[in-house]
């Protein structure tokens, strides 16, 4: 991809007002195009996108203006409407974003200001900007500039909190996630894990019974499809570390109850998100672009009230992740609430991924249809591998 060798000549950028923001935002703020003012032109109905825009643009001292503008569906008055805005501005000051215009409005850009000094452009999903006018411009990705707290609150998300660990609780999450991915994750034990944590998490204590070098779950000769033995290996671990406190009685190994509420949680699901926020924060060295990981955030649009597991920006798009685990979990509900979210939060071009202890099974279909992906049990041992696979495939170049 070629950069650009010289500044571009267009100072004052006019955009149109839409609920999709990101391709009116990123394209401004970065430095290589040098805005130093933007008008923005909406319609009634968009008052509210067009003040969010001015926000961010006035918040990086770029200076706005707001036009309010009936676009009508006659195609000669948009046209007329668009020449007299600009009339006073040199053409070759001027540059018209058309990523967020209507068809129509379109058109009347083009017969505006076809083979003038005027430059017309558009952003792909991919963030490249392509330059429809004037030829021989380079083209190039747009800088990952937005910052997670900055792209919500372009997309109507007044309040923003993520999760932050005290020392101690980091330490204690580092511990039983690192345990997990040595122990239980590689022997696919995740029932033998699940009957301990909800155990643990409620409160109740959890025998495991030697007799003849195995371990039985309460009492001896007991059938279970639980992986004892990788039960025992996972508690004396976290014993070590001083996660999970245990007493051993006449060859028996009995837990003791967890008294603090967050531990519990985390042990009982938290786990999850956090093994998840981790590997997509690792992944930063790796992905060009992602940036700005955020775990548990807790979200606010006027009254209504909204929770997410993971999110991250790449490529200046949202990426969503939601992560359940246990067999109780409802797949189906799940991945239509997520739909849901991504939507409110990000619009069409943002991304969501389902991550469960669970295997998908007949929920896969339905997970297509939504365009959201999926990481099951079977992919959780490698989560890295996958996750980064499906990052890369969320954001790469749409094919012509």
């Amino acid at each position: 991809m070629a950069k650009m060798q010289t500044p571009c000549p267009f100072s004052t950028h006019l955009v149109f007002a839409d609920a999709e923001m990101t391709p009116n935002i990123a394209p401004i703020l970065d430095s290589r195009l040098g805005v130093s003012a933007v008008w923005v032109i909406y319609t009634p109905n968009r008052v509210e996108n067009a003040q969010r825009l001015a926000s961010i643009y006035q918040a990086h001292t770029i200076q706005t203006r707001l036009i309010e503008m009936d676009l009508a569906f006659d195609l000669f008055e948009i046209t007329s409407r668009l020449e007299t805005l600009v009339k006073d501005v040199l053409p070759e000051n001027l540059a018209i974003n058309l990523s967020c215009a209507s068809k129509m409005v379109t058109l009347a850009a083009f017969k505006a200001f076809e083979n003038t000094g005027v430059g017309l452009y558009y952003l792909l999903p991919n963030d490249q900007l392509k330059w429809i006018q004037p030829p021989g411009l380079p083209e190039f990705n747009i800088a990952k500039n937005l910052q997670l707290t900055e792209f919500l609150h372009a997309h109507g998300i007044e309040h923003f909190q993520a999760a932050e660990l005290s020392p101690n609780q980091a330490n204690f999450a580092k511990g039983l996630v690192n345990a997990i991915q040595k122990i239980i994750l590689p022997h696919k034990a995740l029932n033998s894990y699940q009957y301990f944590s909800t155990h643990h998490a409620r409160g109740k204590s959890i025998k495991l019974v030697k007799h003849e070098g195995r371990y039985y779950l309460n009492e001896i000769g007991s059938r279970s499809r639980l992986q004892t033995d990788l039960m025992v290996g996972l508690l004396r671990k976290l014993q070590n570390q001083n996660i999970v406190q245990y007493q051993t009685q006449q060859q028996s190994l009995i837990t003791q109850p967890e008294t603090d509420s967050w531990k519990r949680g985390f042990i009982e699901g938290g786990w999850l998100e956090y093994l998840t926020y981790q590997t997509v924060f690792a992944l930063k060295a790796e992905i060009a672009g992602l940036v700005d990981v955020a775990l548990n955030v807790k979200l606010q649009r006027h009254h209504a009230f909204d929770e997410a597991d993971v999110l991250f920006l790449a490529n200046n798009q949202l990426f969503l992740v939601e992560c359940k685990t246990g067999s109780n979990a409802n797949l189906n509900l799940h991945l239509q609430r997520l739909d849901s979210l991504k939507n409110r939060l990000g619009g069409l071009t943002a991304h969501a991924l389902l991550v469960t202890t669970e295997a998908i099974g007949a929920n896969l279909h339905k997970a297509q249809l939504l365009k959201i992906g999926v990481l099951d049990a079977k992919q959780l041992p490698d989560l890295k591998t996958h996750l980064k696979r499906w990052i890369l495939q969320e954001i790469q170049a749409p094919k012509p």
